[in-house]
């Protein structure tokens, strides 16, 4: 008759051992992904949120600068204001804040017109409408596009 405390027959104590170790191993690394995705997708919403107010203020004040502006008017362009690529660019570097990269695009149908530094980190962009006068008789409309991208 065999004890239960001395019986050799039923051990299998480190063949049981290995795969319970290795689920619970496989385990820990699948947590560790999902929380560093979870973190790293809130991270970036994050900075699109904090980034949307300040961008539409940019926006909304480049459309109205006097550099691009025709007359004065709150969103209405002026063709040869934008063909002259130094006072866009001078006019991009007065709008953003310090560690940020802004730059704007402006399409217009056929047309096309964009300025500013470029950044490698993250990036925010806001569009909002504009019209763009080309000369006295004609206006098309389009868009102007706010980018705004952090520096590292």
């Amino acid at each position: 008759m065999y004890l239960f405390t001395s019986d050799d027959r039923g051990m299998t104590e480190p063949y049981t051992d290995l795969p319970a170790i290795g689920l619970v191993s496989v385990g820990i690394l699948l947590f560790g992904y999902l929380m560093t995705s979870a973190y790293q997708s809130y991270s970036s919403s994050a900075y699109y949120a904090q980034e949307m107010d300040d961008l539409r203020a940019i926006a909304v004040s480049m459309a109205g600068d006097p550099a691009i502006a025709a007359d004065g008017s709150q969103g209405l362009l002026d063709a040869k204001k934008l063909d002259n690529t130094k006072a866009l660019a001078e006019m991009t570097g007065r709008y953003g804040h310090p560690g940020s990269a802004v730059s704007v695009e402006i399409e217009a149908g056929e047309y096309h017109w964009s300025a500013g530094a470029s950044g490698a980190g993250r990036s925010a962009r806001y569009r909002i409408p504009v019209c763009v006068v080309l000369n006295d008789a004609s206006t098309i409309s389009g868009f102007l596009t706010v980018v705004c991208r952090e520096c590292p």
